[in-house]
C-alpha cells in the first residue's frame, strides 16, 4: 500500500438510486432515508385508464446512482454507473425531474453491461456527452463467463473510441483519483486482502486472438469514497466484484480514516458460486458497525437477509428512488 491519501471531509453527501434491480413504492423512509416518488416527466395517458397517471419508476438488472456532495455551501454531483437498460436511466431521471447537466462527471465502477447500457439512452437524449468519465483501463476487456456445464455468456464492454466520439473525456487509471474538486475519491484498483473474497471462478477475458484467459479478480472493479465530517466514510460499490469487505478495507487503508458510517452498493453474493462466502462477509461487515448499510443490485436475497439480521438497525432496503443522506442539512 502506498502513501495515504488525504480525503478532506465534506459537510453532506446524498446518494440517489436511479436504477436498481428492485422497484418498490411501498417501503417507508425515515431518518437518513427518503423514498422519492415519480412527480415529473410526461404523464401516462391511455384509453385503458380512467385518468392520466404519472409514469412509475422502472428497474432491472443493474445499478446507477447520483452522488451529490456539499462542502462550505458548494454542491457538486456525479453519475456513478448507468444501469443495465438503454432507456431506464433517462426514464427515471425524467420521473424525478433530475437533469444530467447538473453532473460534473461520470464514474464507472467497471465495464460490465449492467452498469453501462444507460449511457446509450443518455447519449441519445443529450446528443453529446460532455463529461469527464473515470474508469479503469480493464473496463474495455471483453469478458466471457464459462460455467461448469460448459455453457457461456459473453459480456460486451464499452468501446473506447465510441465513448470518445460521444464527447466523453476519458480518465483511465488504475490508481486512486479525485473527482468533484477533491470531495470524492475513486478507489482505483482495490487491494485483495482477505482469503474469502476470491473473485468469480467462471469469469474469463477474451484475448485478441479469440482465446480465453481466466480473469476471476475482475480488476477494473472500483468504488467511491466520501469522508463526511463528524461521521466517517461513506463507501459506494457498483457490483463489489473486488469483494465488498476488500473495498471497504481498501478505502480505510488509503484514506487512513477508520470509521465507516455507510456502505451502499452491490456485494455480488447472489450467484450460487458466491453464497458460501456470505457468513464471513456479513461477519466482517458487522464488525465495522456501520450506521447505514444498503445492499443493492447483485447482492442477492440470502446475503441481504443475513445482513439484515446482523445489522437490523443499520439495514436499508434499497430501491429505485431511494435517497440516502449523510451529514448536516444545508
Amino acid at each position: 500500500m502506498g502513501e495515504r491519501i488525504e480525503l478532506a471531509p465534506v459537510d453532506r453527501v446524498e446518494v440517489t438510486t436511479l436504477y436498481d434491480n428492485l422497484v418498490d413504492a411501498s417501503l417507508p423512509g425515515g431518518g437518513a432515508v427518503e423514498r422519492l416518488t415519480p412527480e415529473k416527466g410526461a404523464p401516462l395517458v391511455s384509453t385503458l385508464l380512467a385518468e392520466e397517471k404519472r409514469n412509475p419508476f422502472v428497474g432491472g438488472h443493474g445499478l446507477a446512482m447520483q452522488v451529490t456532495v456539499t462542502r462550505a455551501g458548494v454542491s457538486r454531483s456525479l453519475l456513478f454507473d448507468a444501469g443495465g437498460s438503454p432507456d431506464g436511466l433517462v426514464h427515471n431521471l425524467d420521473c424525478l425531474g433530475l437533469q444530467p447537466k447538473d453532473w460534473n462527471c461520470i464514474v464507472l465502477s467497471h465495464g460490465h453491461w449492467d452498469h453501462t447500457l444507460g449511457l446509450i439512452g443518455l447519449h441519445e437524449r443529450l446528443r453529446r456527452l460532455d463529461f469527464p468519465l473515470t474508469l479503469h483501463p480493464d473496463a474495455y476487456l471483453t469478458r466471457v463467463n464459462v460455467y461448469p456445464d460448459g455453457s457461456r455468456s459473453r459480456t460486451v464492454p464499452p468501446s473506447r473510441q465510441g465513448l470518445r466520439d460521444a464527447g466523453l473525456e476519458l480518465v483511465e487509471t488504475m490508481e486512486p483519483s479525485f473527482v468533484l474538486e477533491g470531495m470524492v475519491l475513486v478507489t482505483g484498483q482495490v487491494a485483495r486482502t482477505n482469503d474469502y473474497e476470491t473473485g468469480a471462478p467462471a469469469h474469463h477475458k477474451e484475448l485478441s486472438d479469440g482465446t480465453l484467459e481466466p480473469d476471476p479478480l475482475i480488476c477494473d472493479d472500483q468504488g467511491l469514497v466520501i469522508n463526511v465530517a463528524g461521521k466517517g466514510l461513506v463507501v459506494l460499490s457498483g457490483c463489489g466484484h473486488a469483494g465488498i469487505v476488500n473495498t471497504v478495507q481498501h478505502a480505510r487503508a488509503i484514506t487512513g480514516v477508520p470509521t465507516v458510517h455507510a456502505i451502499v452498493g452491490g456485494f455480488h453474493l447472489g450467484p450460487g458460486a458466491f453464497q458460501a462466502r456470505i457468513p464471513r462477509v456479513v461477519e466482517a461487515l458487522a464488525t465495522l458497525e456501520p450506521a447505514i448499510i444498503a445492499p443493492t443490485h447483485c447482492t442477492g436475497y440470502r446475503a441481504m437477509f443475513q445482513t439484515y439480521h446482523a445489522l437490523p438497525d443499520a439495514y436499508v432496503q434499497n430501491t429505485v428512488g431511494t435517497r440516502i443522506s449523510v451529514g448536516s442539512v444545508p
